[in-house]
C-alpha cells in the first residue's frame, strides 16, 4: 500500500515540475524576445497558471498531517527549516548572484539590494518555497487546538482565498491564494481511512480532462482575458480549474503508477524539489548559449532542449553533491543515509 501510495503522488509530482519548467520558461524567453506568437503565450500561460501551483500545495497537504504526527511539532518544523527555507535561501542567493552578474541578459534587472531582501522578499519563483513553508508554520500551529483544527484550516483558507493579503512581502500573496488547496489535501487525507479508497477511474479522469481543457480554453478565449489566475483577480475560475486540473493529474498520476509507464515522470517527482531550485539557472543558460553562441532563435528548439535541460541537469548536480558528500547544495542535513 505505500509503495502505491507514493507512486502515484510521485507521477503528480513529476507532471507537476515538467509544466512547471515549462511555463516558466516560455515566459522567461517570451520576455527574453523569442519569437513566440503572442497570442499562444499568453493562453497557454494562463491555462498552466491555472492549476500547476495549486497542486503542488495540494500534495503537500497530503502529507503534512501524518508528518506531523510522526516528528512532533518541534521536529516537524526542524524538517521544513532543513529541506525548505535552507535551499531557499542558498538558491536565492545563488540565483540572484548570477543574475546580478549577468545583468545584461536578464529582462528583470536584479541589483544588490534584491539579494539583502530575500529573507523577507522572495526572488524570482522561490515564492513557492516561502509560501509552503509559511503553510506548514501555519498548520502546526492551528493544531495546538486540536478538534477545532479542520474548521479554522478551512475557515481561514477560504477568507485568505476570496480575500488575499496584497503583497509579496514574505510571500503572503502566493501564501493567500494557495493554502486553500494544501488545506485541501489535510482534509482529504483526514477523511480517507487508506489511500485505496481515494482513486479516480480512467475514464472519470478523461472526462476531467475534456473539462478541463474546455472550460479553460472558453474561460481564457471568450470570458476573460488570457491572465495569471494566481493574481486573485478572478477567484471563482481560479477555483473551478485548479481543482478540475488537479483532480486530472491525481487520476493519470495514479494510471500511470498502476501500469508502470513513463518511469521517468516518477523520477522526474522524486526530485522536483532539487529541479525546482535550479531548473531557471540551466533552461536560461541554454537560451543564452543557443542564442548567443549559435544564433538560434527557433522558439521550439529553444523549449525542447531549454526544459530537457532544466530537468536533467539539478537531478545531476544533486548526485554529484550527494556523491562528493557535499549534500549542502540543497539541504542541511549531513547524514548522507537520509539524504532524499
Amino acid at each position: 500500500m505505500t509503495e502505491q501510495r507514493t507512486n502515484w503522488i510521485d507521477y503528480a509530482k513529476g507532471i507537476g515540475i515538467i509544466l512547471v519548467v515549462y511555463a516558466h520558461l516560455l515566459s522567461s524567453g517570451f520576455s527574453a524576445g523569442l519569437p513566440v506568437a503572442k497570442h499562444f503565450f499568453l493562453l497557454s500561460d494562463s491555462i498552466v497558471y491555472s492549476f500547476h501551483m495549486p497542486l503542488f500545495f495540494f500534495l503537500a497537504g497530503l502529507f503534512a498531517c501524518q508528518s506531523l504526527v510522526k516528528r512532533g511539532t518541534q521536529e516537524f518544523l526542524l524538517n521544513k527549516l532543513q529541506f525548505i527555507a535552507y535551499p531557499y535561501l542558498v538558491w536565492s542567493l545563488i540565483q540572484g548572484t548570477v543574475e546580478l552578474f549577468f545583468s545584461n541578459q536578464s529582462h528583470r534587472g536584479i541589483n544588490v539590494f534584491d539579494l539583502l531582501t530575500i529573507p523577507y522578499f522572495p526572488l524570482a519563483q522561490f515564492w513557492f518555497l516561502y509560501a509552503i513553508f509559511l503553510m506548514y508554520v501555519v498548520y502546526a500551529i492551528v493544531n495546538l487546538f486540536e478538534q477545532y483544527v479542520s474548521v479554522i484550516l478551512l475557515v481561514v483558507a477560504c477568507l485568505l482565498f476570496f480575500y488575499p493579503i496584497p503583497t509579496e512581502v514574505m510571500a503572503l500573496h502566493g501564501f493567500s491564494t494557495g493554502f486553500l488547496f494544501f488545506v485541501f489535501g489535510v482534509l482529504l487525507k483526514k477523511s480517507i481511512a487508506s489511500w485505496n479508497k481515494f482513486y479516480i477511474p480512467v475514464p472519470i479522469t478523461f472526462v476531467l480532462f475534456l473539462l478541463f481543457i474546455g472550460s479553460a480554453y472558453t474561460v481564457f478565449e471568450f470570458i476573460i482575458e488570457p491572465t495569471r489566475l494566481t493574481d486573485g483577480s478572478h477567484p471563482v475560475y481560479f477555483l473551478f480549474l485548479s481543482s478540475v486540473g488537479i483532480l486530472f493529474c491525481t487520476g493519470l498520476a495514479q494510471y500511470l503508477a498502476k501500469k508502470k509507464y513513463f518511469l521517468f515522470i516518477r523520477t522526474l517527482g522524486l526530485y522536483s524539489i532539487q529541479i525546482y531550485l535550479v531548473h531557471m539557472l540551466a533552461g536560461v543558460a541554454v537560451r543564452i548559449i543557443l542564442l548567443n553562441v549559435f544564433s538560434i532563435e527557433n522558439p521550439v528548439l529553444h523549449m525542447i532542449t531549454g526544459v530537457s535541460m532544466g530537468l536533467l541537469a539539478p537531478i545531476m548536480l544533486y548526485k554529484i553533491a550527494i556523491k562528493v558528500r557535499f549534500p549542502y547544495l540543497f539541504q542541511l542535513e549531513h547524514d548522507l543515509t537520509r539524504a532524499k
